[in-house]
């Protein structure tokens, strides 16, 4: 069961698997939504830990997706992939690859999080909801698990304040188990 808490004025926090929930939002009809789910990927061809474990389980098509960036891999650029789309109304589930890990946590890297090719990727993720979903009908949100932040090495408050800075318009659902 999911429960939903007003963290900031667009943040709400989820206790709940975003795995459980994004697709109900996109096949709602006429009541729908499409999703957007931005999540941090590293710049070394890893995909298969933490969060983007789950993501390889559910939509295994992203972590393939991921695999054939190559050298495009570098930080700061963002892989959008669609992964479902209803029918009818046309609601997506879109799944954005931020490329934004310099490596792995380890003794010489406890923070392989970079907060610059962050702040990029998330504009990328903006401009792209801007350029693709019509702003009036407010129908795309993005749904995140807290990125940036475990094996990233990333500190949640900060982040919190980029979302605040960078995707202020928009629904944001933070899920957290």
């Amino acid at each position: 069961m999911k429960t939903i808490s007003k963290h900031a004025d667009h943040i709400r926090i989820v206790n709940g698997d975003l795995f459980d929930h994004v697709g109900h939002y996109v096949r709602q009809g006429n009541n729908g939504y499409s999703v957007i789910v931005p999540h941090v990927c590293n710049n070394i061809n890893l995909f298969g830990a933490g969060f983007a474990a789950g993501v390889a389980k559910h939509y295994p098509i992203v972590k393939q997706n991921y695999h054939l960036l190559g050298s495009q891999s570098s930080l700061g650029y963002v892989q959008f992939v669609e992964v479902d789309k209803d029918p009818t109304y046309g609601h997506k589930l879109i799944f954005a690859n931020m490329i934004a890990q310099n490596g792995v946590i380890c003794n010489s890297n406890p923070r392989p999080l970079n907060y610059y090719a962050l702040t990029q990727c998330m504009v990328k993720v903006a401009k792209f909801i801007q350029t693709s979903f019509d702003p009036n009908e407010n129908k795309a949100q993005i749904h995140a698990p807290k990125f940036g932040c475990g094996l990233a090495g990333g500190d949640w408050s900060f982040i919190q304040e980029l979302i605040k800075d960078i995707w202020g318009r928009q629904t944001v659902l933070v899920y957290q188990k």
